[in-house]
């Protein structure tokens, strides 16, 4: 029974202190690319642990995301990011790409529950370094333009 504590005391610790959680159906995935896909998620900052899904409901209720319930089904596991919001469900997403033994089926973002739909959604979105480099090059490309201009200017007037 304290096992069992320990690790529903564990899993709450995950909710609260990590910024996002995405639940992922591995079933069909060998122990090779289990490995392969914890040691790229652990670059990212992200932890990734396969708990049996009572206890991770009980965690679940203790933290306030009661809505989680009705994705634990099935052999799961849970990612926990630590870095960047997005890292979870980017690179979980990205996984899924190319093995097919990885369904996302829910998530944790901004203290909500997702469906897969919207985990899919979020894992779409530009990260803030993405979306950086896109507004830096917004304003860099009107003065690039200008500069041409003024080039070209300058060079049919010494003609």
């Amino acid at each position: 029974m304290k096992i069992k504590t320990a690790v529903v005391n564990e899993i709450v610790n995950n909710f609260k202190t990590t910024n996002s959680a995405v639940v992922v159906e591995y079933q069909k995935l060998t122990v090779a690319e289990f490995t392969k896909l914890r040691r790229i998620l652990t670059k990212q900052k992200v932890n990734i642990k396969v708990y049996k899904n009572n206890l991770v409901n009980l965690a679940a209720k203790e933290a306030g995301f009661v809505e989680l319930d009705k994705f634990l089904t099935g052999p799961n596991a849970f990612a926990f990011g630590m870095g960047e919001q997005m890292d979870a469900a980017k690179t979980l997403a990205k996984f899924a790409k190319t093995h097919s033994a990885i369904k996302l089926k829910a998530g944790i973002y901004e203290g909500k529950v997702l469906d897969t739909k919207a985990i899919i959604e979020i894992a779409a979105l530009p990260t803030k370094d993405e979306l950086l480099s896109m507004f830096a090059s917004s304003l860099l490309y009107p003065l690039c333009m200008f500069a041409i201009a003024i080039k070209e200017i300058a060079k049919t007037r010494s003609e």
